[in-house]
């Protein structure tokens, strides 16, 4: 009787050709992991070693699960899920896995793999796969040798062993079809001796002879096509394995469940260039759905009908009930489902992002816009790739912007179905979308209706619901019109003052007030000369006062060059403020030892040169002078102040009559417009949906000109209404517009600077927390290899040393991985008990090395050493630290004694060194973040540490200075902390 037989080469074309490509792969591994209820699945792309290792930890696989169903191709997906569940106490899972050929697309990321998998209570597995022998031209399936074996606790793998059956096994089944093979094969497997595994799998962070549950794959060599999918073909766009893999499981979408699996995939450049390439925050988050411009949210019944909500400009959602009029009362083939889309305008001056906020996210929608398909909270590809527009949104755009509002990129979201509900959406075997059956025309009719609708509904001129959308677009294009003219506005005055700024210290920097004052003092001496050889001594007199008034004169134009007017109504940055600062200080020191002594010094000279004339002539004509001038300055300065005030008010009338009359040509305009179409258009023989059309179509016209005009004049209204009148009796208390605008002004920029230092201090945070974690499992890696060393060493003479060496140098390291953890809050839930004789303990395990090195001397006091206080560690201990590795920076280019000292007085802890001190003038900047004197300091420390403790009720202050020491810092600690 004839039968079918399985060739080799069919396993080949069901994986490696099947699949769709690298990223897919790696994919169908994730999912594998989901179903062996691992709660982690990690891959790692060690490119210096041109290997790729993938692991979860899965339930792992004994020998007879290997062979019985990893080795079977096409297992039933019930026996994987009633195998996979049956231990588990969670809540069981969707099986992803359909047709059980998923695994093969390992084939796809390189020519060999090396399996190593465990199951609770059973010996690890280990197996050996050339994916080359599945080639052979004329093999059968059942002739090919797989190595399959078990290893005990603690035995070791021998892949070479493995390797030379495989090569045994193709010598007998090569034939002349298959040039090549052989030689190629028998390259790949030499791979392996010149592979450390455990060097590998430690790179990967895990130990390959020791996991307790879970299945792991490492591939070598690797596809050239693994590293080509970790290029962007351009610069917007993100790599094909990101696009694939990012957003395995549903994690933008509020209210969102855990993920069952999270999913890290590393990229080694080098030993020390290690990235998390599709980290959550790579992804979009909950907070930038949120603050997206519009929402739709809902659920399509089983005949396709929406009920939801709608909400346009973050305003309160609309309920929006939705009919799919091609159901005709039948239910559909795909099933109920649920929708959850976010968007953002594509212009950033209709959006109501922030404008960084809306480039930030405008990058991320390139890389990774769309709408995702999430089947049991699980990722279904390649849906919510930006490049697969699988509802021809932008198709249907390009035919007509104006009835298809949408664009896909300008989208994010997940349309969420289950394989219960909708078991008709049917994968194709590739992974390359559904399979194109009524179901799936179904699903993708109503969504596109969907979209269709909500356009026509709420973004289309005259839609039902459109004014909302109109509204909200105009505000935020008034909004941004006005941001842009404020800020250009802004930039300019800055630019101005800070010129000015320029200029004055230049002047300083070259004492030219020390040089015109000279002129002055020298001009003087002449006018005394002159005086004094004129006959009649009124002449005199009046030549002195003359003389005395230029030079008054002279120098309040001298005062008034060094003067910089701080620009009103505008806030300073950080920066500008310090110089702001200076100048002032440096202005105050110029008028004080320049001009001012200069002033008395003129007065009381020519006071002695008008005793040798006429006195009482003299005395009456500077007193005449004095007076005539200083009114005469008065009405100067109030007269221009008058003609400026009465030029911009006639200015402000002149246009606020023109926009007027330019709202009144416009409104009219278009008025006559729709009332000459509405007078030539004949309604009778048109249908009642084209009626309805029409007359919203011409009403949204006239209103939406209507109410743009309004919203202008108003504008002009309400800035005119703004400004605040005041009288002479309550001018003092009266607060400008301008003034506000400035203060609100400069808080917004002091949130703005906040918010770009606390980003960064969130990314150090970041980046510590990983390197301690990876530090962690490395670590504990070695601690468990030398604990097996040990009892090698105890029976091998020639190894002790060696043990020995490793040991104290371990003992060294893991020392200082220790010290991160009292520096870890999320330890401590309520602040606990500190000691002093704690701290003294872990500066020294710190800095001793240091201290003994650069020969400071560490000292505490009784009061300190006996200290007990409550606060969180993570406050306390990183700003002790910060001050000790201060002081002996320092200390170490001091040349006197070198001492650090720590106290404790009721309410503080202080800490005191003995060198240099705190430069005059930097008392309060070392306290500012990116202030150091360090050549390569951050200007981190002191910054963190006082924003840290005053988060916690505490403090941290520079006290006075004193002779008999550097520097004092106070750490004032919280009322509570010493109850």
């Amino acid at each position: 009787m004839a039968e079918f037989k399985t060739s080799a080469r069919a396993v080949d074309m069901l994986g490696r050709q099947q699949i769709a490509g690298i990223p897919s792969a790696i994919s169908e591994l994730f999912k594998n992991a989901h179903d062996a209820y691992a709660a982690r699945a990690e891959a790692d792309f060690i490119r210096f070693k041109d290997a790729f290792v993938i692991r979860d930890d899965g339930d792992g696989m004994s020998r007879a699960d290997f062979e019985g169903r990893w080795l079977t191709l096409g297992t039933s997906s019930k026996s994987v899920q009633g195998s996979a569940s049956r231990n588990h106490a969670g809540p069981r899972r969707a099986i992803l896995g359909e047709k059980g050929i998923g695994r093969l697309a390992i084939a796809a990321i390189g020519p060999q793999t090396l399996v190593v998998t465990k199951a609770h209570g059973h010996p690890r597995v280990v197996s050996l796969i050339h994916w080359g022998v599945f080639e052979l031209a004329h093999a059968g399936l059942d002739e090919l040798v797989v190595p399959v074996e078990e290893l005990s606790e603690g035995e070791a793998l021998d892949v070479r062993k493995m390797g030379e059956r495989i090569l045994s096994n193709l010598r007998e089944l090569i034939t002349e079809d298959d040039e090549g093979l052989y030689e190629r094969i028998e390259l790949d497997v030499s791979r392996w001796r010149e592979t450390d595994l455990v060097e590998l799998a430690n790179m990967a962070g895990f130990d390959l002879t020791s996991f307790d549950s879970g299945t792991a794959f490492v591939i070598l060599p690797t596809s050239p096509d693994l590293e080509a999918d970790l290029e962007p073909q351009t610069p917007k766009e993100a790599a094909p394995l990101l696009r694939t893999l990012i957003g395995f499981a549903n994690t933008m979408t509020p209210g969102h469940s855990a993920p069952e699996l999270r999913t890290v995939f590393r990229d080694h450049r080098a030993p020390d260039n290690i990235s998390d390439l599709i980290e959550e925050q790579e992804f979009f988050t909950v907070n930038e759905f949120l603050n997206a411009d519009h929402h739709f949210q809902g659920q399509f019944d089983e005949y396709g009908q929406f009920s939801g909500t709608v909400s346009i400009f973050g305003g309160e959602p609309v309920t929006f009930p939705l009919a799919w009029n091609a159901a005709r009362g039948t239910k559909t083939q795909c099933g109920p489902f649920k929708l959850n889309l976010a968007y953002i305008q594509g212009r950033a001056k209709q959006s109501r992002l922030e404008p960084n906020d809306y480039f930030l996210i405008t990058e991320k929608l390139d890389r990774y816009g769309g709408l995702y398909i999430y089947r049991d909270g699980i990722r279904v590809l390649p849906y919510g790739d930006s490049r697969f527009d699988w509802l021809d949104v932008e198709l249907r755009r390009t035919k007509s912007a104006s009835d298809h509002f949408f664009s896909y990129r300008r989208m994010f979201g997940a349309v969420e179905i289950s394989r219960e509900n909708n078991s008709r959406l049917r994968e194709k075997a590739g992974r390359e979308g559904f399979a194109t059956n009524e179901a799936y025309r179904q699903f993708r009719a109503i969504l596109q209706n969907f979209l269709l609708q909500v356009a026509s509904e709420f973004f289309r001129e005259g839609g039902a619901q459109a004014e909302m959308y109109e509204d909200g677009r105009i505000a935020n294009e008034r909004m941004e019109k006005a941001r842009r003219a404020r800020s250009k506005q802004v930039r300019a005055r800055r630019s101005e003052y800070s010129a000015a700024l320029d200029r004055f210290f230049d002047a300083v920097d070259t004492r030219r007030p020390e040089t015109r004052v000279a002129e002055i003092q020298a001009d003087i001496v002449s006018a005394i000369d002159t005086a004094k050889r004129d006959r009649d001594p009124s002449t005199g007199a009046d030549r002195l006062v003359r003389a005395e008034l230029a030079a008054q004169v002279k120098l309040r134009e001298l005062a008034s060059d060094l003067q910089v007017k701080r620009p009103r109504g505008v806030a300073l940055s950080a920066e500008l403020s310090r110089r702001s600062a200076a100048y002032e200080a440096a202005r105050f020191e110029v008028l004080t030892s320049v001009v001012e002594p200069a002033e008395r010094e003129i007065e009381s000279t020519l006071g002695q040169a008008g005793l040798a004339l006429d006195a009482a002539l003299h005395r009456r004509l500077r007193f005449d002078q004095a007076v005539d001038q200083a009114v005469s300055d008065a009405r100067t300065l109030v007269g221009e102040a008058r003609q400026d005030l009465t030029r911009r008010a006639n200015d402000t009338g002149d246009r606020a009559k023109d926009a007027v009359r330019v709202a009144h040509r416009a409104l009219e305009d278009a008025a006559v417009g729709v009332l000459q179409e509405a007078s030539k258009t004949d309604v009778s023989g048109i249908t009642d949906e084209s009626f309805t059309l029409l007359r919203n179509s011409l009403e949204g016209r006239v209103r939406s000109v209507a109410a743009a005009q309004a919203e202008e004049l108003t504008a002009i209204t309400d800035q005119l209404r703004a400004v605040a009148w005041s009288s002479q009796d309550d001018a003092i208390d009266e607060v400008s517009l301008v003034d506000q605008v400035e203060q609100l002004e400069a808080r917004v920029e002091a949130l703005t600077d906040r918010a770009a230092q606390d980003f960064e201090l969130v990314q150090i945070g970041m980046a510590v927390n990983i390197v301690t974690h990876e530090f962690e499992n490395s670590v504990k890696s070695v601690r468990d290899n030398l604990r097996r060393l040990r009892s090698w060493a105890q029976q091998n003479a020639g190894l002790r040393p060696l043990y020995s060496d490793l040991r104290v140098s371990f003992d060294h390291l893991d020392g200082y991985l220790k010290l991160f953890t009292p520096l870890h809050r999320r330890l401590y839930r309520e602040p606990v008990e500190i000691r002093g004789v704690d701290v003294q303990r872990y500066l020294h395990d710190v800095f001793d090395k240091r201290l003994n090195d650069q020969e400071v001397a560490l000292e505490v006091s009784d009061s300190f050493e006996s200290m007990r206080v409550r606060m969180y560690p993570s406050t306390l201990y990183p700003v002790i630290v910060n001050l000790i590795d201060n002081a002996i920076y320092w200390l170490d280019r001091y040349a006197g004694d070198r001492v650090i000292y720590l106290d404790k007085v009721p309410g503080l802890i202080t800490v005191t060194d003995s060198g240099p001190g705190i430069s005059v003038g930097d008392e309060e900047a070392i306290f500012e973040q990116g202030f150091s004197k360090k050549p390569a300091g951050s200007g981190y420390g002191l910054f963190v540490a006082r924003e840290v403790l005053r988060r916690d009720g505490a403090d941290i202050s520079l006290a006075a200075p004193a002779a008999d020491r550097g520097a004092r810092f106070d750490i004032v600690l919280p009322d509570e902390s010493e109850g």
